[in-house]
């Protein structure tokens, strides 16, 4: 992910239902919006050549589209799945303009994809629709789980940025529940910590683990909290370790 160019910190920078797009018409428009990209950067005389000259191609695209088509195109390179960086992939002239029209599409078709999640996962959320806490707790919790898993599924074998992918997701999902973005932040920032390392298997335990964490710092300070259960380790995620939910470990209490 690069450093540049808009944050794209809440779901309403991305949400497809905010931001019309015709494929046709772009998959036409960009042939003749896209400039010639220099030669892709080469490593000469001990150090890297060309590199700034491709980083510069890569943002006046997404300039470009974005003025077009919304902020959320400036990213137009960030489809999951697409390994390494976009400039290690710079294409030929001939090729670049199918390159970028493909690469717009990936990026849209995942945003539409959350979009569909997203849609299908909030009303499961509404407390109204729970027969009690614990079910408005465990549906948190499917849902982060849902939501870590598939962020993390395009990138995972390719490259190590799963871990971004799995936060700029759960950041939006929460900012599409209504949250601020700062608290969003906030809140990831307390549940991720460094639970989630690069160039290590994403795992369930993990998954497991960060998604009570999100539901516990969403639900607590609402009064929302499940009954716990007394017991020698009670609800346990695998490996034997407690949730936070064990009334027996002082874990409960905070």
């Amino acid at each position: 992910m690069a450093d540049h160019g808009p944050l794209l910190a809440t779901w309403a920078d991305v949400d497809p239902a905010r931001h019309s797009f015709d494929p046709v018409e772009m998959s036409v428009a960009v042939r003749a919006l896209v400039p010639p990209p220099p030669p892709p950067p080469a490593f000469r005389d001990g150090g890297w050549v060309g590199f700034s000259e491709a980083f510069a191609w890569v943002e006046s695209v997404s300039v470009i589209l974005a003025d077009r088509y919304g902020q959320w195109a400036h990213r137009w390179y960030w489809g999951p799945g697409e390994s390494g960086f976009v400039t290690d992939r710079i294409p030929t002239p001939a090729q670049a303009p199918t390159f970028v029209v493909d690469s717009l599409l990936a990026w849209r078709r995942w945003l539409e994809n959350l979009a569909e999640r997203f849609a299908r996962i909030l009303p499961s959320l509404d407390p109204a629709r729970a027969v009690g806490a614990g079910d408005v707790v465990a549906a948190w919790e499917v849902a982060v789980a849902e939501l870590m898993t598939v962020a993390a599924a395009p990138v995972v074998e390719y490259d190590d940025d799963w871990p971004g992918w799995c936060e700029i997701t759960l950041r939006w999902f929460l900012t599409a529940t209504g949250m601020p973005p700062e608290q969003a932040q906030a809140l990831l920032d307390g549940a991720l910590g460094e639970r989630l390392h690069r160039w290590v298997p994403l795992t369930a335990v993990e998954v497991g683990e960060v998604a009570e964490r999100v539901a516990r710092a969403v639900l607590s300070p609402s009064g929302i909290m499940p009954a716990g259960r007394v017991g020698n380790w009670p609800d346990t995620w695998p490996q034997g370790w407690p949730s936070w939910r064990a009334t027996n470990t002082g874990w409960s209490a905070g």
